[in-house]
């Protein structure tokens, strides 16, 4: 019998492909050899800065350990595969082990499980992970107890080390496609283009002791012949198994065929500085007056700023701040939190309470941020929009963006400011995200030196306040900096605050005073607070035949437009529907008079594709002190910093009203500014007063028709019914908090189940309008119950779409829906092709749709029903010339 030939390991650490990653037949293929990844990770943890690992005494073993045999497992699973573009031609090969974590065993379990769990830092894995260490060794237990993120936290170390090996390997090797799509890295590597093979990371996550790591890269070099360059130049693209079974056979064969031993490797030496020096990065002392003016030269803080700036800047973790700030609108209460962590270098979080004030925001904190960033010559700095759907991270240096080709999910929460919606915080704070790393944004929600800022406090009432006040409970418990921004807070909900530093410069006079003194005297506000009041409370809204009060709101608004030679105007709404259609009117009449004046529409239903770029030229125009009118609704009432002449809003709840007011002479120099309320009643979907204290608020708006407007006066109307808490919202909340923090399973399947209800128990999901091929869909999320009737508009080919992960490729993909269920686990979309209905024989209407306007009427695709606790919604579809029908349900809101 002949002898048994012994094949060799495939020793692999990594793979790279330089050049065109394209091309059938790679000239080049470099091996980084196993021991020499597995040793350089290890380098790195070795040298990883011991402050804030949670063990000091051996989370340094246990990730050492892990490191090094966290990929003893590849040489068993190492295949090469093929990856096809849309158009079915060759992306690129890459290279898998896929399964090779489960293959780590060691002594040490701890570090077993972080060698197993490397690659995915998923909640699922981390909460299951904990919990097994707990029960199994009671040292374990106690150090999961004393800091329940102790397991995420050394993992996260040992997650970094291999990503920046990786990303440093693939430099290297001449790889930096694959080294820029490398997924969850905190840091910014950059080339030192003084010194070749040197490059610099910032934050600097070693001992602040040492001035570099050296790391020596060595890799086998294969190089395709030509016969095995025939063989995958004949496979078409299209055969995309054939192509990458083909290659790996190849290289499979060379490498039996060798004799390579890491003595036959080439050999790089790379250095790894820090960005910057520690003695840089250190925060020196400051005041409010010497940051302002270097913000700019004219920027003086005002007596509110200056308190705020005293009392953040440069605290420690150890003492972190708990602050509630009440100041009126337009006082700059965002510059007051902004400044402060940017000098401190702290990471500061802005969860507002809706999606349309990102964008004013995020060009608001642009602007300071490029600013900031001309200080610090040649550094990064960063702000991250996340929107739940769409998270994007722009790089600022030296005054100006800097854009890079970076894989999206990279950089997940890593910016100095994160800009986000209080429902993606209470998603992002309980893990929710993309299945693997998700994870991340607890870990980093959770860390040091960061201030976590809840703006528009007011604005949360019933079920979204029980949410909001059960976060900020949970993170001051949990010993973050936070602070709680507010105009219009009701006394009955600063209560629950009562631990909180009080800033007030609203309700404390002396404040109040010293403010608009400064306002007065410094900012030459001549006009601060003037503005002349009208309540036009004639006008009533019938719900059957709406027309004439949108009618009376046009009128009144062409009226105005007379009086004024280049008014800027903002008209304000409840309904989108009525917004519309006064939009429609004034424009329409302006046009008919050959009026030249710039009129916008601005309202939730207006697609999200287009938002953004209709406030920047309003704001562009407001800003220049240009003339426009602006027909909105409630969704620009907070965060805008507008500056109209006149306001004309219907009747609303006195704190909206406060609200509406402050974007009118909000910079005090209108010597002629006007608010007009319109209508006899607040809306009842809208009303927060009872009878008493509707007609305390009418008594007032009476009696100051005619004379000037008095914030003092309506904010003495603002009154919220005692808040109950829904039960049912407090035990989810405590039960996903278990789950994440305490890795209590017990509590997983209320996490699988994806219900946080943050403004309602009413889901929503994504109206989606497709447009022709070259075109960009528009798209809306709406409640799902908008969608939902016993009849109603019906459209020709409106279909309902399920987004789902497949773990397999790791990849999300969407198709029609097929499975019913809980309604809190899906990603649903409802589709609209109105072209492909030009085409059709479907007897149902056109869906009517005009970008300019919005999704004004909304398809009614679900029939719904109450069953018990529950919503049903029904949804049926035709397929094969067959009815289908598919179920969902969702919490009933308590009556």
């Amino acid at each position: 019998m002949a002898d048994t030939v012994e094949k060799r390991s495939f020793d692999f650490g990594r793979v790279f492909i330089p050049g065109d990653k394209a091309e059938k037949a790679p000239p080049e293929i470099r091996f980084q050899p196993l021991d020499n990844h597995v040793g350089n990770v290890s380098k790195l943890v070795k040298f990883w800065d011991d402050k804030g690992l949670p063990d000091p005494e051996n989370s340094k073993l246990r990730i050492l350990e892990a490191s090094r045999i966290h990929d003893m497992g590849k040489p068993q699973k190492f295949e090469m595969r093929c990856e096809l573009n849309g158009q079915n031609r060759l992306k690129k090969y890459i290279y898998s082990f896929r399964g090779h974590r489960f293959l780590a065993q060691s002594d040490n379990k701890w570090a077993e499980k972080m060698a197993i769990g490397h690659h995915d830092f998923s909640a699922q894995e981390i909460c299951k992970d904990t919990y097994q260490l707990k029960q199994s060794n009671s040292d374990y237990r106690r150090i999961l107890e004393n800091r329940p993120l102790a397991y995420a936290q050394e993992l996260y170390v040992l997650e970094m080390c291999d990503q920046i090996e990786a990303e440093l390997a693939c430099r290297t090797m001449d790889d930096e496609e694959q080294g820029s799509s490398r997924t969850f890295m905190d840091f910014t590597i950059q080339d030192n283009s003084k010194k070749p093979f040197t490059y610099k990371i910032d934050p600097w996550p070693f001992s602040p002791e040492l001035k570099s790591v050296e790391l020596i890269f060595q890799y086998w070099e294969f190089r395709l012949n030509n016969a095995q360059k025939d063989a995958l130049n004949k496979i078409p693209e299209k055969d995309q198994h054939k192509l990458g079974r083909t290659l790996d056979s190849i290289i499979k064969g060379w490498w039996q065929q060798s004799n390579l031993t890491e003595s036959d490797t080439q050999e790089i030496t790379v250095s790894l500085e820090p960005y910057l020096s520690p003695a840089v990065e250190t925060v020196e002392p400051c005041n409010a007056m010497q940051f302002y003016q270097q913000i700019s030269k004219s920027f003086q803080p005002n007596p509110m700023q200056a308190e705020m700036f005293e009392l953040l800047y440069g605290t420690s973790p150890a003492d972190p701040p708990a602050v509630v700030l009440k100041g009126p609108t337009g006082s700059g209460k965002t510059e007051a939190v902004l400044f402060p962590a940017l000098a401190s270098r702290c990471r500061l979080f802005l969860p507002l309470p809706a999606r349309s004030l990102l964008e004013d925001q995020k060009v608001r904190i642009e602007k300071y941020i490029k600013t900031f960033s001309k200080l610090h010559p040649d550094q990064e700095f960063s702000l991250v929009v996340d929107t739940g759907t769409h998270m994007e991270r722009y790089i600022y240096q030296d005054g100006a963006r800097v854009v890079r080709n970076l894989n999206p999910r990279r950089h997940l929460y890593k910016g100095d400011v994160i800009l986000t919606t209080i429902d993606k915080m209470l998603y992002r704070f309980f893990a929710y995200g993309d299945n693997q790393k998700s994870f991340t944004f607890p870990l980093r929600l959770n860390r040091g030196k960061s201030l976590i800022c809840f703006d528009e406090a007011h604005s949360y009432d019933e079920l979204s306040f029980t949410n909001f006040h059960s976060l900020v409970t949970a993170l001051y418990e949990a010993g973050q900096a936070l602070v709680v921004m507010t105009a219009t807070l009701p006394e009955e909900h600063q209560e629950y605050f009562r631990d909180f530093v009080k800033v007030d410069y609203v309700g404390d006079s002396d404040k109040a005073d010293a403010l608009r003194s400064f306002q007065n005297d410094v900012l030459d506000r001549p006009y601060l607070d003037k503005r002349e009041f009208v309540w036009q409370h004639n006008v009533e809204r019938n719900s059957d035949d709406p027309s004439s009060f949108q009618t009376a709101i046009a009128e009144t608004a062409l009226e105005t437009i007379k009086k004024r030679s280049s008014p800027r105007i903002l008209l304000v709404v409840q309904r989108v529907v009525d917004a519309v259609e006064a939009y429609k009117q004034i424009k329409a009449e302006l046009t008919s008079q050959n009026r030249k004046l710039d009129v916008y529409l601005y309202h939730g239903r207006i697609a999200d594709q287009l938002r953004p770029d209709i406030y920047q030229k309003i704001d562009s125009r407001d800003s220049a002190s240009e003339p426009y009118i602006l027909v909105t609704t409630s969704a620009i009432e907070v965060g805008c910093d507008l500056n109209a002449e006149v306001l004309i809003t219907e009747i609303c709840p006195p704190e909206n009203l406060i609200q509406r007011v402050g974007r009118c002479n909000r910079r005090g120099n209108i010597s002629d500014a006007q608010v007009i309320v319109i209508g006899n009643e607040i809306p009842p979907f809208a009303n927060s007063l009872n009878e008493d204290g509707w007609q305390q608020y009418r008594d007032s708006l009476i009696a100051m028709s005619g004379h000037q407007f008095d914030t003092q006066e309506i904010s003495a109307c603002i009154a919220r019914t005692p808040h109950v808490d829904d039960y049912r919202v407090v035990e989810i909340f405590s039960m996903l908090y278990d789950y994440i923090y305490g890795a209590d399973l017990t509590c997983q399947p209320a996490h699988e189940r994806g219900l946080v209800p943050t403004r309602s128990w009413t889901p929503s999901v994504e109206l989606r309008l497709v447009r022709s091929e070259n075109e960009q869909h528009h798209s809306i999320s709406i409640p799902v119950d908008r969608l939902a009737a016993t009849n109603g508009n019906v459209y020709a080919y409106t279909n309902l779409f399920e987004r789902t992960y497949d773990i397999e490729t790791t990849q999300w993909k969407t198709e029609p829906v097929k499975r019913w269920g809980d309604i809190y686990k899906k990603q649903l979309i409802v589709e609209i092709c109105p072209e492909l209905a030009l085409i059709s024989f479907d007897d149902a209407c056109l869906y009517d749709y005009d970008e300019e306007l919005g999704f004004v009427d909304l398809p009614k695709i679900f029939t719904k029903w109450i069953q018990g606790a529950e919503v049903k919604l029904k949804y049926s579809y035709t397929q094969s010339d067959k009815i289908h029908t598919v179920i969902y349900s969702y919490v009933n809101s308590l009556p």
